[in-house]
């Protein structure tokens, strides 16, 4: 996290959520903050809570401008990304496809007040492994087009599981839909967090038909997961202020959580996460999740794979050795047996991939 701008914004931030909520701030500040609101995509969720209280009716006008105009802009994406969501939900369940909302489209329904204060770049939805054709046929009923793998035989979707579909809307835009098989895209976890389990836990969401969301325990750890291993060196206010409002949802059962994220072998990325939302947020965690968060976490296969994501020259590499070095031997033999298949047939998917184009 860089000082200066995006400390000003987390601070703005904080003091917003303190009980004594944010007083007369000096136009300065607002100036040191405004450029990392906007970049953070965390002005939505600062104009919503600002416009309920009697603050914003003193703020400087250039400042009232600014939250505005950077709302209305993310409220039209919302709008745009809800009437969409609606469409592909239809669509799949049509095609007796399940679907789990991840990510924005469920945190804008839950710990957000709406989906406008927590703008999506794209739609992340879950669905069942062996659905994934059915699913990709009927988002091509629609007008996307397959991104990713252009070949999905069951096989090849063990260890690669997510499938990315695009299409261009009528205003220009392009509208990404991003379908997971697994929670967390790491061969080891992809092994080690039951599906099933995430299935059984899951509530239809509201006024949303065919779609379901993930129950609060699922979407904090979900939350950390994905920023521990795809985004180490890089924890934006924007992701921690998902955990700061998931930490706050009086729904969340902490005992569940913890226990859970110690069963999927996630509760290094839990204990570090918070504890950076609560630093950044000033979250209030009761007693005993602050002491389990002061706990050692000693396990190595959790510390070898911190940062395994993270999009930085020689990832896909990093990757394969480090998922060599901390799996189970029959893992190891089924993980390189993909891996030379999926070597092999790289050249004709991506011949295949162009003549469709």
């Amino acid at each position: 996290m860089q000082p200066g701008g995006d400390r000003a914004a987390s601070d703005l931030v904080r003091a917003l959520l303190s009980p004594a909520g944010v007083g007369a701030l000096p136009p300065g500040q607002w100036q040191a903050a405004l450029p990392a609101l906007h970049e953070q995509r965390l002005i939505p969720f600062v104009y919503a809570h600002l416009r309920r209280t009697a603050v914003w009716r003193a703020l400087p006008g250039f400042v009232q401008q600014a939250l505005s105009d950077d709302f209305q802009r993310f409220s039209v994406r919302a709008y745009l990304l809800d009437a969409e969501l609606a469409a592909v939900s239809a669509a799949l369940a049509g095609a007796g496809v399940d679907v789990l909302l991840l990510k924005g489209a469920a945190l804008g329904r839950t710990v957000y007040a709406s989906t406008a204060e927590r703008p999506a770049g794209d739609l992340d939805l879950l669905i069942r492994s062996e659905q994934v054709e059915r699913a990709r046929q009927a988002l091509h009923d629609l007008g996307y087009r397959a991104g990713g793998l252009y070949w999905l035989p069951r096989w090849q979707r063990r260890y690669r599981a997510e499938l990315a579909m695009l299409r261009q809307a009528e205003d220009g835009s392009h509208i990404l839909v991003e379908l997971h098989w697994a929670l967390v895209e790491a061969p080891f976890y992809i092994d080690q967090i039951p599906l099933d389990e995430i299935w059984q836990a899951a509530h239809p969401a509201p006024q949303l038909a065919g779609a379901w969301l993930p129950d609060p325990a699922t979407l904090l750890i979900h939350c950390c997961a994905h920023l521990a291993l795809h985004h180490s060196q890089d924890m934006r206010l924007f992701w921690l202020l998902d955990v700061d409002r998931l930490a706050r949802w009086p729904a969340l059962d902490w005992q569940t959580t913890l226990a859970q994220a110690e069963r999927w072998r996630l509760d290094l990325a839990v204990s570090r996460v918070v504890q950076q939302a609560a630093a950044c947020f000033g979250t209030p965690l009761p007693p005993a999740v602050t002491q389990w968060l002061a706990e050692p976490r000693p396990d190595p296969v959790q510390h070898a794979l911190w940062g395994q994501g993270d999009a930085t020259p020689g990832y896909t590499w990093r990757k394969v050795r480090t998922t060599l070095a901390v799996v189970t031997p029959p893992q190891r033999r089924r993980y390189a047996a993909w891996l030379l298949l999926r070597s092999l047939l790289w050249a004709p998917e991506q011949l295949a991939r162009r003549l469709a184009d």
